[in-house]
């Protein structure tokens, strides 16, 4: 009985209170009792734009000649003469560097009278030879009328053995003489060392004086000098694990110099590492790229540092809003008709239930008179400023794209109202300045097509024979 009568009385005061602020004096229009009313969340807005959109994956990278040849010394030498410095550009068979040769010429006299002199010892091993035949074929005539004995004969044969066997041996040091004097006269060749390629000398190590070692399994050997094919340049790039499986080869990219980043330079991706690497100290994982530069470019140079842009994705005419108008929401926030939709677009994942329960859910609030309405979309490619919708949003509605504060706070049927900002009506000529803007903006299309044309055109130039 108390609990009926508690439940009376409320209700009488309820509709007590709602009479007083329906209620209100003769000639004016305002309630006798103020009830405080939900305070209109302050929002600014944009309209979905048709526009081109890229999608890149930016890198820091390494500048390094494409064809680059270390020279080395395949002897060890005093270096005699060197007329190149480092800068100055060789071609193939051009002379680098000069090395003493003194030793090895007197190691190919020594190994002409070593030849000469195994040749009269073969001379005179033939003639013993000769001798020891003649010997033991008199020894068998006389064996056969029983005038010698058979310890005799065969002493005579072991004669003869011996003589050829030393004919035999004279001849092999005569072969392996001369074969060392051949190797001699290549080491004699070696002492002058020539430009393999057409190139600039890049980096100059050994000097003038100084003597130059030959390479063994524990030591590299010297390195007397560096030549790079300026011609033909690449970039070394790092990409991070989270955008290598956008990148491909042939894919189009930019190469920004730190030297000078307002000018890129045109060049394309030729191949991606299948196995990632791990930098010493650091858990990042990056994927190296081999981008090839694709002009002539006179600011590029070894050993540059340089950032790149791959252009993964590209559309022409994309439905684009600012990146900052979707926003995550959890499915326990949106209404459940909006959470069957999105049930159904993903029929074909295999979730469990509490995988779903957990999911995030890309959204944007669209306003529509005063009170914000959420739309489930379908992000396509973005890039810094944009991102593309390729469903979920119709072109003449109005987005909600900020302060952050304000999205936090946004939900089905929350009232907003426009920051003051968008209130302001667009001065005269506006619209002008607009058009006038976006033909600017194509102008410089235009320019930046035929810039590429021109690239597109050097390279052809640069690449045919």
């Amino acid at each position: 009985m108390k609990a009926l009568l508690t439940l009376i009385v409320l209700g009488l005061i309820s509709a007590g209170v709602f009479a007083l602020g329906s209620y209100r004096k003769k000639g004016e229009d305002k309630p006798l009792l103020h009830v405080a009313q939900e305070v209109p969340l302050t929002v600014s807005v944009a309209k979905p734009a048709k526009e081109e959109i890229i999608r890149i994956v930016q890198a820091p990278g390494d500048v390094e000649a494409e064809l680059e040849v270390e020279i080395r010394s395949e002897i060890m030498a005093k270096i005699e003469e060197m007329p190149v410095e480092e800068g100055d550009f060789v071609k193939k068979g051009d002379l680098l560097c000069r090395l003493n040769d003194k030793d090895l010429l007197a190691d190919i006299e020594s190994g002409k009278a070593r030849i000469a002199q195994l040749r009269a010892a073969i001379v005179l091993a033939q003639a013993d030879m000769e001798k020891a035949d003649r010997d033991l074929s008199r020894q068998v005539s006389l064996s056969e009328s029983d005038a010698t004995s058979d310890l005799e004969l065969r002493d005579y044969q072991t004669t003869r053995d011996k003589a050829r066997a030393s004919c035999d041996m004279r001849q092999h040091e005569l072969s392996q003489a001369e074969a060392m004097l051949k190797r001699t006269h290549e080491d004699l060749q070696k002492t002058i060392i020539r430009s393999p390629i057409d190139g600039v000398i890049s980096k100059r190590q050994a000097k003038q004086g100084e003597v130059v070692v030959t390479g063994t399994m524990n030591n590299p050997g010297t390195v007397v000098m560096t030549i790079s094919d300026m011609s033909r340049m690449q970039v070394r790039a790092r990409i991070d694990e989270v955008d290598v499986p956008l990148v491909r080869a042939d894919q189009k990219a930019r190469v920004y110099l730190q030297a000078d980043q307002d000018k890129p330079v045109p060049a394309k991706v030729v191949r991606v590492a299948t196995k990632g690497t791990k930098a010493v100290g650091r858990d990042v994982v990056t994927f190296e790229a081999l981008l090839e530069v694709l002009s002539k470019d006179q600011r590029v140079k070894p050993a540059m540092t340089a950032n790149v842009e791959v252009e993964v994705a590209h559309r022409e005419d994309a439905i684009t809003v600012p990146i900052e108008a979707v926003v995550h929401r959890m499915r326990k926030d949106l209404p459940d008709s909006l959470v069957a939709e999105f049930d159904r677009k993903q029929a074909g994942l295999d979730l469990s239930d509490r995988a779903r329960q957990a999911q995030y859910i890309k959204v944007v609030y669209v306003m529509d008179n005063d009170v914000a309405k959420v739309r489930i979309v379908e992000p396509g490619i973005s890039d810094a400023r944009r991102v593309e919708l390729l469903d979920g949003v119709a072109s003449d509605e109005t987005v909600i794209t900020g302060p952050y504060r304000s999205l936090d706070q946004l939900k089905e049927g929350r009232k907003v109202a426009l920051s003051e900002k968008d209130k302001k009506p667009k001065p005269e000529g506006s619209e002008e300045k607009t058009a006038a803007k976006d033909e600017a903006k194509d102008e410089k299309k235009e320019e930046q097509k035929v810039d590429a044309k021109q690239d597109d055109e050097a390279v052809a130039q640069t690449k045919t024979p």
